[in-house]
């Protein structure tokens, strides 16, 4: 059985971050250099993917993004301004998404497919947006309710393709990684736990998920990558919260190159989600 990967980005600024939302930010500062050094890394192994672009900064970063496009990656939605869908009205939403589309379209002159919900916050009436509006698929769904932010996004009606694949009227639902400790699940595949987590824990948990022949969908966020290690976070910001922003920045590169390495080993095959999409729809 072949075993894809998809090691996408969300492409975001450090203040869209959702912990920082609430604060008065200094939005000179970026970190939006960290896109360049995790395109060099997919470089660096010949690796395509999808790129999850916050629709308010496409204007700003239209050249990089034609160029991401132009070498073989797909660029998809992630919310307009980085606002929860769950904390707007499905009215608000769905103006959110058009108002998303357009700037894909009118920048880029690029037909998005796909959408990614900030911090998974998803529920199945605006899912059915997201379908009325003619996107393909998402990638807003994870098993981990753990998480104070994350939503629970209901798909016991669509077709189970996969562990990880759900299919219903040809609109496709990928569903984020975790692996199963001791009967519960355990994300492995955001930047902040490849951060934050100790490289042995890691290894531990990717073990599981080879173990159990699973796809892998992963994301990362350019602030991990950044060079950028001064910025000022705004007045009010909690131990915790820096914890969670400052914690292995500079190591996340060599663990990247290690995971990537680990799943090269495993004969994963590093696609994009519009790839997955085209393989299932061809192979109706």
């Amino acid at each position: 059985m072949k075993k894809y990967a998809v090691l996408g980005m969300d492409v975001e600024e450090w203040y869209h971050l959702d912990y920082f939302l609430d604060k008065e930010c200094d939005t000179s500062q970026s970190t939006l250099d960290g896109l360049q050094i995790y395109l060099d890394i997919l470089g660096k192994y010949n690796i395509k993917t999808t790129f999850f672009v916050v629709g308010e900064i496409v204007e700003k970063l239209a050249p990089a993004l034609k160029k991401i496009v132009a070498d073989g990656h797909e660029i998809a939605l992630h919310s307009y301004h980085h606002r929860r869908p769950l904390l707007m009205t499905a009215e608000e939403f769905e103006e959110d998404t058009i108002k998303s589309v357009a700037a894909f379209k009118e920048h880029l002159n690029y037909d998005v497919k796909g959408f990614r919900a900030p911090c998974f916050s998803l529920d199945r009436e605006r899912l059915e947006i997201l379908r009325k509006l003619g996107l393909t698929y998402d990638a807003s769904k994870i098993n981990f309710n753990n998480h104070e932010l994350y939503g629970d996004l209901d798909v016991a009606d669509f077709e189970q393709l996969a562990d990880d694949i759900y299919r219903i009227d040809g609109f496709y639902e990928f569903e984020t990684t975790t692996v199963n400790v001791r009967n519960k699940n355990i994300p492995v595949s955001g930047g902040g736990y490849i951060r934050i987590l100790p490289w042995m824990l890691t290894k531990y948990l990717m073990s599981k998920l080879l173990n159990a022949q699973k796809n892998y969908f992963f994301y990362i966020h350019p602030f991990e990558f950044s060079r950028n290690y001064n910025i000022k976070e705004p007045e009010g910001t909690g131990l915790l919260t820096k914890f969670r922003f400052r914690r292995g920045r500079k190591s996340v590169e060599t663990k990247i190159h290690r995971l990537i390495k680990i799943l090269q080993r495993n004969d994963y095959q590093f696609v994009r989600f519009e790839d997955l999409v085209e393989k299932h729809n061809s192979a109706i």
